[in-house]
């Protein structure tokens, strides 16, 4: 693929995401949603795919990258690329070079090749480092910290409503009815994908189309769940990438992501492992997202990984941004300086990665760390946990103690 200039990025061209809400943007990682000519939010309850991509917004992005900007919206990938890290700008370039996207480049859109689709926040876990804006449980578990007569005025009532917009809104199904013939890639995330219905509705369409075998489909997934009847329409695609997020191990895990069962995820991955040597297009893959619960012991989950290496095919080491208080970036600098310590003494085969991950942390703006502490405090004591009994290291360099605060 010839491209304008080294710091290009196709997804403006090609690609669109919908969020757990319904807003829509070009990347996952993009930090502003697609604006209509009038400056308010695209919403699919009522946009079509085609206005948003030739919108001035979205031209406009095009153009910047045509120039060769490097847009504020993109800052997360710039932030990676100055640390050394793969970013989702040149993963995506490696990702789709292979799917014949033409060489000319102008500010008008391409075909819509690639859907990344939130289809709503249904979910069954209240990860730490999620938010209503993705989990339904999360979500309502806000609420229910709220007098009655405060619940429906209440961003989270708003994100529970709002995270239903795939449901009561057939419209969308049309618009996707509308392009797939284009398609050739689509991410599911979520919410927890494995638990909305209907995007196995729209896959069993692709397939009853005929043109299955063209797209490459990929599921970011909490592995707790084990869809029984996706497994007749996974057969038909081209590929079916499932990647598990697997941010800890034990009980450590189970801390992180409220609800889990560590027993279970794992008992799940051995059925998919199983399904993986029926079906020779299927890939089992891991995301590890790194942020402020886990960084101090990543070395425990590289340990896991390799024990484990046989069983996939991927692993990606996702750095977390937001909310910026659970990034490591953003960790008082006596922290950055005894974890940059311990990721040093880690021997892993990820060794490269470690240092990368490291140089992240410490290129970033460091805090005294209060926020930190009190938004930990806060779930602590929503959920009856303590940070120094799961994790004491992390507590003791923070210096949180749940009592204080």
């Amino acid at each position: 693929m010839k491209l304008p200039q080294d710091k290009f990025c196709v997804l403006p061209w090609i690609s669109l995401e919908a969020s757990p809400i319904g807003t829509v943007r070009p990347c996952c990682l993009a930090d502003d949603e697609i604006l209509d000519d009038a400056g308010n939010k695209f919403e699919l309850s009522t946009a079509n795919f085609a206005d948003i991509q030739n919108s001035d917004h979205m031209r406009q992005l095009r153009q910047q990258f045509l120039d060769s900007e490097q847009p504020q919206t993109c800052r997360k990938c710039w932030s990676e690329e100055r640390a050394g890290r793969t970013s989702k700008r040149m993963h995506t370039l490696d990702r789709l070079k292979h799917m014949g996207i033409s060489d000319t480049w102008t500010a008008d859109a391409k075909p819509l090749m690639f859907l990344d689709l939130k289809l709503g926040n249904i979910c069954n876990l209240k990860c730490r480092i999620c938010g209503s804006w993705s989990s339904s449980q999360f979500a309502t578990e806000e609420l229910n910290q709220l007098p009655r007569d405060e619940q429906k005025k209440s961003h989270a009532y708003t994100m529970l409503r709002a995270g239903a917009w795939p449901r009561d809104n057939p419209q969308f199904w049309d618009q996707i009815d509308s392009v797939v013939d284009d398609i050739r890639y689509i991410e599911f995330t979520g919410g927890e994908p494995f638990m909305i219905a209907e995007h196995f509705v729209m896959l069993q369409g692709i397939v009853d189309r005929g043109i299955a075998g063209q797209v490459e489909i990929h599921y970011n997934t909490n592995g707790t769940q084990y869809p029984e009847a996706a497994e007749s329409i996974w057969q038909h695609f081209k590929t079916v990438e499932i990647a598990f997020s697997i941010d800890d191990t034990g009980e450590r895990f189970e801390y992180q992501r409220s609800n889990a069962v560590w027993a279970d995820v794992c008992a799940n991955l051995d059925r998919f492992r199983d399904l993986k040597e029926i079906y020779s297009n299927i890939q089992l893959q891991v995301c590890t997202t790194v942020n402020v619960f886990n960084v101090r012991y990543l070395g425990d989950v590289a340990a896991w990984l390799e024990k484990n290496r046989d069983s996939f095919d991927f692993v990606y080491w996702n750095m977390m941004h937001d909310a910026w208080y659970f990034s490591i970036a953003c960790l008082p600098d006596t922290a950055k300086k005894a974890i940059s310590e311990y990721l040093n003494s880690v021997e892993t085969i990820y060794r490269d990665e470690f240092d990368r991950i490291r140089d992240f942390m410490n290129s970033g703006a460091s805090t005294d760390g209060f926020m930190t502490r009190m938004k930990i405090a806060d779930l602590d004591r929503k959920r009856d946990q303590d940070l120094s009994a799961v994790a004491p290291e992390l507590a003791d360099l923070l210096q949180y103690e749940k009592h204080e605060l």
